[in-house]
């Protein structure tokens, strides 16, 4: 699969995202940077002052505009806005397939999988 990355806020967050990238290329997948081509994206937010916060619900809304008009099946949110207001995400904007807080980052794989099967039309969970 075609996995595009966008990462926002801190060098932390810069750090977990190079890790799911690492993790998603050694799983097989293809990184590109090009977010209208990918199947899956991976926004990695920031929420720690209010700027940050909606820096990260508009690139949300963004990729998930990639997923109902483009080859996106599959939006997958992390980071610290995910850890902080998961259910709220989830609630307000259904396009959201995955969430993973920042404790999380290794799950990237598993999250990918499961987009992966989805993809193919099997039950997510």
């Amino acid at each position: 699969m075609k996995i595009g990355f966008v990462s926002l806020g801190c060098p932390k967050n810069l750090v977990d995202s190079e890790v799911m990238l690492g993790l998603a290329e050694q799983d097989g997948h293809e990184i590109t940077p090009d977010a209208s081509q990918a199947d899956v994206l991976v926004v990695n937010t920031c929420s720690f002052i209010d700027p940050a916060k909606k820096e990260s619900v508009d690139t949300i809304l963004e990729m998930a505009r990639l997923k109902r008009d483009g080859a996106c099946k599959t939006l997958v949110v992390t980071g610290c806005l995910a850890e902080r207001y998961r259910d709220q995400l989830k609630a307000e904007i259904p396009e959201i397939d995955i969430v993973l807080g920042t404790g999380d980052v290794p799950e990237i794989v598993g999250a990918l999988e499961a987009a992966a099967m989805q993809g193919r039309g099997a039950a997510h969970g």
